[in-house]
């Protein structure tokens, strides 16, 4: 399913108000000139909250005790290198970066909040000073991972953390550069970078890892992923411009199948960076262009975002929504470590089927949107349309299809949590009718800026009677109106200033049925 994106930005008050109340900023830490990457969190002993940032010098550790006023306490150095992530196991944190050699800075979080234990590992044994760099990291049930770097491979590497102070390196994966990677149970999820592909790895045997088999992207670079709760749908992201967060089908693996795309609304060139899955089916996705944004996922073949902020340009790097308080960390590269407190609130669905009204055959590529939301979805082979809005409300609705009369509705209610069902017959149109092989009307230019030309041939059954044209906009609001005049030709102008896009030409004729014509506007 295509999800099509309509801005109309006279009607945009209405989710501008849902956005703002499901993403509340409450808190940032500036860091001056200094870029941010990756951020994680910890939990300490007494049950204090602690935000781990990846800076351009090296790790900040954030106390979180009062969200809107967070607090560096304590920093380690690191060599300077833009990007920087981190992960934690039992208490210690695992901090990689692309600068060589940095291997993997070990911080023990234990003693927080009163003081810090660091150590760098590049290795051990046989491996000794052969992790020199990495690119992500993921530390999960007593291992860890090392995606995109060392002198060992740019694949992947595991290594144990029985002990988490002296990790013990047991195997690689090199069948190709990954750039990140997904862990659940016995299944690594390997994002492969220009390969446009997520690898499925078994890895049930840590010490020989097997590649099952591959799931193609769209063209982009495979960039993350992350599963659902229950295991059934994997979210990826690509670093190319303008590429969707994707949500697959995997809860069979021999017939993996793409269920719906996502871009966020208001820059969808903007992309994905990282996709964060909570257990509840929501996504927080930190993306390009300054852009921050929460996607009701519960329904993954029907994604629907319910929260947009922006606090710059620059790439929002990452977000962490998995702290018990439920405050949302979040590092952009350029503006500083921010503190949101989200609220995860369903979204209003609607969906259901768009037909031809003289046969009832299911429509292809018909278009449904919702003209005071960024939101709309464009049918498949079965005529089915899936979208929503971001919370309840009254919604205007647009159902259209070239060849087709289009319909508009502006009092579709639409309740958070609840998906509406309604479908849609639409009527040709019977602009292109024609008698005694000349055409009933003719309508120039086309696109039109100034002057719309509406010329009846002869011939023409509208020559005859009585003829009203009527020019609307996409909600049917009426525009001009006029009789057609004994020379058969009538003019709209002064419509210059008419924003650009779709308008209906409305032709009425006693005693005959109301004929439509889509034209447009330059």
């Amino acid at each position: 399913m295509k999800k099509v994106l309509l801005v109309l930005l006279a009607a945009f008050g209405l989710f501008d108000a849902l956005y703002a109340q499901n993403l509340q900023r409450i808190g940032h830490l500036s860091y001056g000139s200094v870029e941010l990457s990756g951020c994680w969190h910890h939990v300490d002993q007494s049950g204090g909250e602690w935000a781990l940032v990846g800076t351009g010098l090296g790790l900040s550790i954030v106390d979180l005790s009062d969200p809107t006023q967070p607090v560096e306490r304590f920093s380690v150095p690191g060599l300077i290198n833009n990007w920087r992530e981190m992960r934690t196991w039992q208490g210690y944190a695992y901090v990689c970066s692309e600068a060589i050699p940095s291997g993997i800075t070990i911080v023990n979080l234990n003693y927080l909040p009163d003081s810090i234990q660091t150590k760098v590992w590049r290795g051990d044994g046989f491996f000794v000073d052969r992790i020199k760099e990495s690119h992500t990291i993921q530390a999960v049930d007593g291992h860890l991972y090392m995606f995109g770097g060392s002198d060992l491979t740019d694949g992947a590497i595991i290594a144990k953390i029985t002990d988490p102070w002296n990790p013990q390196i047991l195997s690689k994966y090199s069948a190709h550069y990954v750039h990140d990677g997904f862990i659940r149970g016995d299944t690594l999820w390997t994002n492969e970078g220009n390969a446009s592909r997520v690898g499925m790895i078994d890895i049930s045997d840590k010490t020989n890892p097997v590649l099952l088999q591959t799931i193609p992207l769209t063209g982009g670079y495979s960039h993350n992923c992350e599963l659902s709760a229950d295991g059934q749908t994997l979210f990826t992201t690509e670093e190319t411009t303008g590429a969707p967060l994707s949500a697959f089908d995997v809860s069979n693996l021999e017939d993996i199948k793409l269920l719906d795309e996502y871009r966020p609304s208001k820059k969808p060139l903007g992309e994905v960076h990282n996709v964060r899955v909570r257990s509840d089916g929501f996504l927080v996705c930190p993306s390009y262009r300054g852009q921050l944004t929460i996607v009701d996922a519960t329904q993954p073949d029907n994604m629907i975002e319910i929260a947009w902020d922006s606090v710059g340009t620059s790439l929002i790097w990452d977000a962490d929504p998995y702290l018990p308080s439920g405050i949302l960390p979040v590092t952009a590269k350029k503006e500083g470590f921010f503190v949101y407190q989200p609220t995860y609130k369903p979204a209003a669905r609607l969906q259901g089927l768009v037909t031809d009204a003289s046969t009832g055959l299911p429509l292809l590529n018909a278009k449904v949107l919702l003209l005071n939301s960024p939101n709309g979805d464009t049918t498949g082979l079965d005529g089915v349309y899936k979208t929503g809005a971001a919370g309840t409300g009254l919604y205007a609705l647009r159902v259209e299809k070239e060849g087709y009369l289009p319909q508009v509705l502006t009092d579709v209610q639409l309740t958070s949590g609840v998906t509406t069902f309604r479908n849609f017959a639409l009527s040709s149109l019977l602009a292109t009718e024609e008698l005694e092989n000349e055409r009933l009307v003719k309508v120039s230019p086309s696109p039109f800026e100034d002057v719309l030309r509406v010329e009846f041939p002869e011939g023409s059954a509208y020559k005859t009677g009585k003829t009203r044209l009527i020019l609307s906009d996409a909600l049917g609001k009426t525009i001009q109106a006029q009789a057609a005049d004994e020379s058969c030709i009538t003019r709209f102008s002064g419509l210059k200033n008419l924003p650009a896009g779709a308008y209906l030409l409305q032709i009425e004729q006693e005693n005959t049925r109301p004929q439509m014509i889509q034209v447009l506007k330059n």
